[in-house]
Order: structure tokens, then sequence, then C-alpha cells
């Protein structure tokens, strides 16, 4: 009798260990398919704010052609240098005037029939990327660098010196606007807003193009180029993932 009561008794005990290891195996289990079914709910706002810009950027450049190098680099040097001297006559810092570009072209003449080529000369651009902080003198500018031999003008575009503080209020508006739309759903849902699970956000500052601008010959030049600068737009896109 006694050997049959410990019988039971070590069976029972197998089978309370078995069941405990069986649970704390499914435990984890458990515990990841309630945060698999946790629910979401995911929503973009989106702000625009334009402004006035308060800054232009112009591209200026020369280009001369000789029979020699030295011939078209010494040209293209003069007309550079006036057109320097000048914007700088005008109230522009130095360290707004960069060269962006110096290039040396060979121009040949090929002839189909002969199969051969003969160097005519040389061709030399230099381009001078000129950043304007005072609007009122973007028209004067343009007009400088075209009489004094600048034949490449490319611009202006304007935009602002200082973005952050447009940034931040783009981005606050696209909050408010995301976390409105999420509520209104939710409201409409029946369901509630928990917290917030992630944040995404990005910001698009792109310069604008002159609303009109001129280009004419420098013999024509009788009126003053007017140039008119427009708004710069600063677009803050905000995506808030929920928990529901």
């Amino acid at each position: 009798m006694q050997r049959i009561l410990r019988r039971r008794a070590g069976f029972w005990a197998l089978a309370g260990a078995a069941l405990a290891v069986l649970l704390l195996a499914a435990l984890p289990g458990r515990a990841l398919m309630a945060g698999e079914d946790r629910g979401q709910l995911v929503v973009t706002g989106r702000a625009e704010l334009s402004v006035e810009p308060d800054m232009a950027v112009v591209q200026i450049g020369a280009e001369t052609r000789a029979e020699t190098v030295e011939e078209a680099r010494n040209a293209n040097a003069e007309i550079m240098q006036r057109v320097q001297t000048r914007l700088l006559s005008l109230g522009l810092d130095a360290k707004d005037l960069k060269s962006r570009g110096f290039y040396v072209y060979p121009e040949w003449q090929y002839d189909r029939e002969e199969g051969t080529q003969t160097l005519l000369g040389y061709r030399v651009t230099h381009t001078l990327q000129v950043t304007v902080n005072d609007l009122d003198l973007v028209g004067p500018v343009l007009d400088a660098a075209m009489q004094e031999g600048a034949n490449q003008i490319s611009g202006p575009t304007f935009g602002l010196k200082d973005t952050a503080a447009l940034e931040a209020e783009a981005l606050q508006e696209a909050v408010r606007r995301a976390r409105a739309k999420a509520e209104a759903i939710a409201e409409a849902s029946g369901v509630f807003l928990k917290g917030i699970t992630e944040i995404r956000e990005s910001v698009a500052v792109p310069y604008a193009p002159a609303a009109r601008s001129a280009y004419v010959a420098v013999d024509a030049l009788e009126v003053a180029t007017q140039i008119s600068p427009g708004e710069v737009s600063v677009t803050a896109t905000v995506t808030i993932s929920y928990e529901i």
C-alpha cells in the first residue's frame, strides 16, 4: 500500500513539474501576441509658411575667345576684375563674391572631307557667385555687371539668411494639424489616443526664382533692370504614430 502511494505521489510531482515548464514556455509567446495586437494610428500633418525673402544669389560670368590661351585668359581677367570692382563699389562685401567655375576650352574646326581638324583658338569662362543681402541692389548689380562686360548671367534666386525660426514655426503648425487629425479620427472611431510611439519630420526650404528677370545686350541698357522677388515658402511635414 505504501509503495502504491509513493508511486502516485511521484507521478503527480512529475506531472506538476511538466505543467510548470509548459506554462513558463508559453508566457513569452503570450506577451508577444499582446504586443502584436496593439492598435496603431498613423497621421500626417503638413504646413507651409510663406514670407518675403531677404537675400538673393546671382551667377555672373564672362566668356572670352582668342587665338591663344593667354590672350583669352587676359581678356577674361580684365572683365571680371572690372565687374568685381564695380560690385564692391555698390556696397557688396568681398566675402559675398565667390568664384564657382573657371574653364578653358580649345576650339576646333573639323573638315569631314579631309578628316582633319584645325585649332582656331581658345575659349575661357569664369563664373562668379554673388550673394546680395540688400534686395534693392539686385537690379543695380545685374546692370553694373553687364555694363562692365559680363555676358553670362543666371538668376537671381531668392532665399532667407536664417531659416531656423521659420522652420520651427512650420514644424509646430504641422504637429498641431497632425494632432487635430488624429483626435478627429479617434473620436469618430470610438478609440482613445494612449500615447505617441514615433514621430518623423522633414522640412523643405527651396529657393524662389525671380518673378521677372531681364536679359538684354550691354549696349541696350537704357532702362534699369527691375526684379520682383515674390515669396519664399518653407514646408514642414510631420508623421506621428499613436498607440490606440
